[in-house]
């Protein structure tokens, strides 16, 4: 077993350097050893900005570099099929961001080429770390709120474009916007703390952007439980929501903000209580805290690539759904 995690990034760009870059090099036994960006000019100053030891521009380069045992992809969503299969057959440790490609097909490629070269796999889905959702799992497990009967998830903020990363509003480089973008790591969370999804309704909107993907979308889902759930993201409001709303039969969770996690606790019969579970460092600090023992002991990723399959069938039951004006299953 390695005595440390040293990390090579294929795609050293936005979300690196504002999410989950410093929790690489922070977090006690790993190292960032070497980024990768097309940009000489960038991936130099990146380096330089990070402590890196090495940069490069071409991620065949990086992936092979002796030195890296593993390899997180932070690199467009169409790309990470390829740039996950080159790390994959060198036999490096893969962490690859949300939603892993553009489909479900592009999702179940990664995980194939890892399993075939017997290498962890690791989604990034890193709000389920956070304190305050594993709080939620935990009331939920012990009945809390007794038998879950409805949830609702509200996102916002403003994303008004980048010309520097156009592909994010190219369906066929990104895969969609307001749901396959933003709204992934809620779905996720949905299926964490309410199990699988049977089937959904869905709206989805690009008037208030004219973009190629979807600005705006409500899906509608029924929960194999029987409960139902709501998703609603839009990508064209100034002020900034993230917010879930649990109701069972004993009660309700309702986390807002849920990124600075602030949760309500209220039980028939008792008064509400507020609770707070701060988060540390970037975004990604808590995931890779708990992440680096994990692939350090040789065990099973906790986030394994079949986790982004499965949030890609729901999500693209959902478009599905908005074109044909239809219930879809989820299959």
């Amino acid at each position: 077993m390695p005595d440390q995690i040293r990390w090579g990034v294929i795609g050293a760009g936005n979300v690196f350097e504002y999410k989950s870059g410093p929790a690489l090099y922070q977090t006690p036994n790993s190292e960032l050893v070497a980024v990768m960006r097309t940009n000489a000019a960038k991936a130099e100053e990146t380096a330089r900005r990070h402590n890196a030891k090495r940069w490069y521009t071409d991620a065949q380069f990086l992936v092979t570099d002796p030195e890296i045992n593993a390899v997180y992809i932070a690199s467009p969503h169409y790309l990470h099929p390829e740039h996950i299969a080159l790390a994959a057959r060198v036999k490096k440790i893969v962490l690859c961001e949300k939603p892993i490609g553009v489909s479900a097909a592009h999702a179940q490629q990664a995980v194939d080429v890892c399993r075939a070269n017997n290498v962890p796999l690791v989604v990034a889905y890193y709000r389920r770390f956070w304190g305050i959702v594993q709080a939620m799992q935990k009331f939920l497990r012990a009945g809390a709120i007794g038998e879950i009967v409805t949830a609702r998830a509200q996102l916002s903020d403003l994303f008004t474009g980048d010309g520097e990363r156009a592909w994010l509003t190219s369906r066929a480089k990104s895969g969609g916007d307001a749901l396959a973008n933003s709204g992934a790591h809620w779905v996720d969370l949905l299926r964490v703390l309410l199990g699988e999804v049977s089937d959904v309704m869905a709206y989805t909107s690009s008037k208030f952007s004219g973009w190629e993907t979807d600005d705006t979308a409500l899906v509608q889902m029924r929960m194999a439980s029987g409960a139902l759930a709501s998703l609603t993201s839009t990508r064209r409001a100034p002020i900034v929501t993230n917010e879930l709303d649990i109701l069972g039969t004993e009660g309700r969770l309702f986390a807002s903000p849920l990124s600075e996690g602030r949760l309500l606790l209220h039980r028939r019969g008792r008064e509400p209580e507020l609770l707070t579970y701060p988060r540390v460092g970037v975004m990604h600090t808590e995931m890779i805290a708990a992440l680096i023992p994990v692939l350090l002991r040789g065990e099973l990723s906790p986030l394994p690539g079949e986790e982004a399959v499965a949030v890609w069938k729901i999500m693209e039951a959902a478009y599905r759904s908005a074109e044909e004006g239809a219930r879809v299953a989820v299959k």
